[in-house]
């Protein structure tokens, strides 16, 4: 255990020493440029009242994505959140979804994906619906949104 330690420390210096990293330029890179992606999660239903929702916030950076997941009886949906931060200081916010649907009378499971591309400003809200807007007529539907919105991770704003 103390050699694989050692082989990893040994191995990070040396990388800092020939490329010229220093720890705390990067740490400082990350906290001036992480972005706080929060979601707001709803189950909506067909006059579009809010019966369920959830918050979330979490921290990431550029190309990197983070994960909502909300899973249900006969339900699984799983979103990432990817932001890029353009050359405008804009964001290409991309949101993937992916939805399992079961039927309580057979052991089926449907599954369905979609991917979404959005620019959007800093703070901006964005809707993202995973399951796409569902019109029914004859039946209760509910639809599930998402409303994602990205900000830079400041901590002196009280984010």
């Amino acid at each position: 255990m103390i050699k694989k330690i050692f082989v990893v420390v040994s191995l990070f210096l040396f990388h800092n020493l020939v490329y010229g990293v220093d720890i705390n330029d990067a740490l400082k890179y990350l906290e001036e440029n992480s972005l706080n992606i929060k979601t707001i999660t709803r189950v909506v239903d067909e006059q579009g009242l809010t019966i369920w929702n959830a918050n979330m916030s979490k921290i990431t950076i550029s190309g990197k994505s983070v994960k909502v997941k909300l899973q249900g009886v006969n339900i699984l949906v799983i979103t990432d959140i990817t932001p890029y931060i353009r050359y405008d200081n804009t964001i290409l916010l991309v949101s993937q979804g992916e939805v399992w649907i079961g039927s309580s009378e057979s052991d089926e499971m449907n599954h369905y994906s979609t991917i979404k591309s959005l620019p959007v400003s800093m703070g901006e809200s964005a809707l993202f619906f995973p399951l796409g807007v569902i019109k029914a007529v004859d039946r209760k539907i509910y639809n599930i949104e998402l409303e994602i919105q990205v900000n830079p991770n400041n901590r002196d704003s009280g984010e």
